[in-house]
């Protein structure tokens, strides 16, 4: 019996040794694979911590059968000269793929690629106005990169040839079978749980819409796995899909039908933040507030800032349009609302009040039939006509197809159809907004007939530098003292050529108003109208005006520089997505009333409906009423963000920021508001891959809405 234990212990020590001779020589034999997998590492999570902060992933599972396949496919490789190129070869993609994911996400604010994106290829240089690359992910990638290439080159002839024999093949082939199967059965388990049909999993998932998750290669193929084999809607039962559809109507405010009859005008503007024309030393720091760094030539003077009330008396000259909507007493100003998504999505939301989850619908559903858009309904309950109009490309987000069959505008006027000379070479040149609107204002607002128009402008758009079309807007900040050209300060001088699109936007403004206020507002055969005072009505008095901002200035981080936020561990983090939305109605003398509740770009369109005294279905629309008692809360489609002003969160697990005063009791009503809002897009998924409203439910539709305007009278 001792003999025996001595024996199993010789031999257990033996095999232990001889184990540990076979590790030697593998990892001598194998020196590239090692450094493959330590260089592959080291790329991506750099690319992650320059994206979400975080230099790790929690679900690196994908990212690894990757690292892991191309490993197991080296074992097949004879030489270590062709196993070096496959591991090079694999490092660049890897390096390349992560760059390209990167400057979309610097360029875009803060977007993660996902699937329906490469709808949006025709458009992408387009969208990726410059090539932000980053500095840390380049220095310490292509350092990597290049140690591996010079180092591993080194090593080629000093490595023992790897012996492929036919049990080595074996081994290798049932090991590049496993990994294929741990990377099917990881894609299947991450994506089966996902339900485009039932989107309530969001509120508690661990997904953090960020590259931390997966990582940047892990994101991407799982992102190709998903769009291809997970996202199918199902239609379900249309029955009950019908019943949602009509089971609410919209609420009467006080200001229910104030705007009744009147023409209708919606102004996108492209970036447009607040502090384009306001001086607030509080909110905007680095604003109008900030004086510049001014040293007297003369030791002995005192040089003495200009006062607050100085500054504001020199931007009303800079800015004389919009202060004139701003302090206007028929206006009304959405103090408190709030914008997290890219233009296109920005510009339907306005204008058909909801929009769906996984596609960009200018692409996916062109042709749907959306009964519910403002044109549409316009059209079909008053015989309005409706007009869009942009200074941009005709294709671009495909609205040549997308404005004129879905949303049923009658025409859509892009820059090609202007009379004006086009300056956009998408390189930061920009088209002016003023020249569109005196080019096209008889079109944009014409007399005689009701009209609906949509305008969406690109002056303000990003990138920021030296624009030749903006030099006299330049001439006329510096006769004023007003963000001074300062030498070796990005931004601050970014600033500056913002804010001087600004001025431009202001000017198209101006052209506007000044057509509406002095064209007579004529009847259908031609004759002026007038009050009961018998002065001739004119356009402006019978013309409903929004002019809000579809996202903030996230342009080479003008918004956080502004504001002076760059963490969401800061107070008033959500500060950072306060945009303006102003809306003028005709003539009325309302005392300027100012909306302090929450409000985001999908309460524009149910607004304007109240406004013009239309009962709609508030199943179909995401926001409310900016006159009603409820608040709605912001469900971000191009960043995967939910957001009020108080709170910014992926899920209820991955709260971002939280105000102070969000209690226990609010986050309970939050997650009220947000269970609806995703049943609300559940349902709107289907709606839109099914094109419920097609055929006979487009008249049923009508139909209803004609019975729900009678029963909400």
């Amino acid at each position: 019996m001792e003999n025996q234990k001595i024996g199993f212990k010789t031999r257990f020590i033996n095999g232990l040794k001889a184990f540990g001779a076979w590790c030697v020589a593998f990892f001598k034999v194998n020196y590239l694979m090692f450094a493959y997998i330590v260089a592959a590492t080291l790329i991506e999570l750099t690319g992650v911590a320059v994206t979400a902060g975080k230099f790790y992933m929690t679900e690196p599972y994908l990212f690894l059968t990757f690292v892991a396949l191309v490993c197991v496919v080296s074992q097949y490789l004879p030489g270590h000269k062709s196993r070096y190129a496959l591991f090079l070869s694999a490092l660049t993609i890897n390096f390349v793929l992560d760059l390209v994911f990167i400057v979309i996400f610097d360029s875009t604010g803060g977007t993660v690629f996902d699937f329906a994106m490469i709808s949006l290829r025709n458009d992408a240089m387009a969208i990726v106005e410059t090539l932000p690359f980053s500095f840390t992910y380049i220095f310490v990638s292509s350092v990597t990169l290049a140690l591996y290439g010079v180092l591993g080159f080194m090593l080629i002839s000093r490595m023992p040839k790897p012996d492929v024999n036919r049990s080595s093949a074996v081994t290798t082939s049932s090991l590049t079978a496993l990994v294929i199967c741990i990377n099917v059965m990881v894609s299947y388990i991450g994506n089966s749980k996902n339900d485009p049909n039932d989107l309530s999993y969001m509120l508690h998932q661990n997904e953090t819409a960020t590259y931390s998750n997966k990582g940047i290669i892990g994101n991407f193929y799982n992102e190709l796995v998903r769009g291809l084999w997970f996202s199918e809607i199902k239609i379900g039962d249309t029955d009950e899909l019908h019943n949602f559809i009509y089971s609410n109507i919209t609420e009467h405010t006080h200001m229910f039908g104030m705007a009744g009859g009147y023409n209708v005008v919606t102004v996108l503007c492209e970036s447009f933040e607040w502090f384009t024309f306001l001086y607030d030393a509080q909110r905007y720091p680095n604003g109008y507030a900030k004086q510049p760094d001014d040293k007297p030539t003369d030791p002995d003077k005192t040089v003495v800032p200009p006062s607050m009330e100085e500054v504001v008396a020199n931007l009303k000259k800079l800015y004389p349009n919009l202060y004139r909507f701003y302090e206007s007493d028929s206006t009304v100003i959405f103090n408190n609302s709030y914008s997290l998504e890219k233009t296109d999505i920005s510009e339907n939301k306005s204008i058909i009040g909801n929009y769906p989850l996984y596609e960009y619908i200018n692409y996916a559903y062109p042709e749907n039939t959306i009964p519910y858009s403002l044109p549409n309904i316009m059209k079909n309950m008053f015989g309005v006509e409706s007009n869009s109009f942009h200074d941009g490309g005709r294709t671009f987000y495909n609205r040549d197809r997308h404005h004129t069959q879905a949303l049923g505008f009658n025409s859509y006027t892009a820059s090609e159809n202007m009379n004006m000379e086009t300056d956009d070479t998408g390189l930061g040149e920009r088209n002016l907004d003023s020249l569109m609107f005196k080019a096209c204002k008889e079109q944009m607002f014409p007399t005689g007939r009701r009209f609906n128009t949509y305008i969406t402008t690109i002056t303000q758009h990003g990138q920021y530098a030296f624009r030749e079309n903006l030099k006299p807007y330049y001439e006329k900040m510096d006769e004023l003292g007003i963000l001074p050209f300062v030498e070796g300060d990005d931004d601050a001088n970014a600033l500056r050529y913002y804010c001087a699109a600004g001025m431009d936007l202001d000017a198209a403004i101006g052209i506007m108003l000044d057509y509406l206020e002095n064209t007579d507002y004529l009847d259908e055969n031609g004759n002026k109208v007038t009050d009961e005072h018998g002065n001739a009505v004119k356009l402006a008095d019978r013309t409903l005006i929004t002019l809000f901002g579809d996202h903030n200035c996230y342009y080479q981080g003008i918004s956080n520089y502004v504001k002076n936020i760059y963490s969401s561990e800061l107070p008033d983090y959500t500060e950072l997505y306060r945009v303006p939305v102003m809306m003028k109605v005709g003539n009325l003398n309302l005392n300027r009333p100012v909306i302090n509740k929450f409000t985001c770009v999908a309460d524009i369109y149910p607004t304007i409906l109240d406004l013009l005294g239309v009962t709609s279905f508030s199943n179909l629309m995401y926001g409310v009423s900016a006159f009603s008692e409820q608040e709605s809360i912001l469900y971000s489609r191009a960043y995967g963000k939910f957001m009020t002003d108080k709170i910014y969160f992926n899920s209820l697990n991955n709260i971002i920021y939280k105000a102070d005063d969000a209690d226990e009791k609010y986050l309970a009503e939050i997650e009220n508001r947000a269970t609806v809002l995703l049943n609300k897009i559940s349902h709107v998924n289907r709606i839109f891959a099914s094109d419920f409203f097609k055929g006979d439910r487009e008249a049923e539709f009508y139909a209803n809405l004609r019975s729900a305007s009678s029963l909400g009278a």
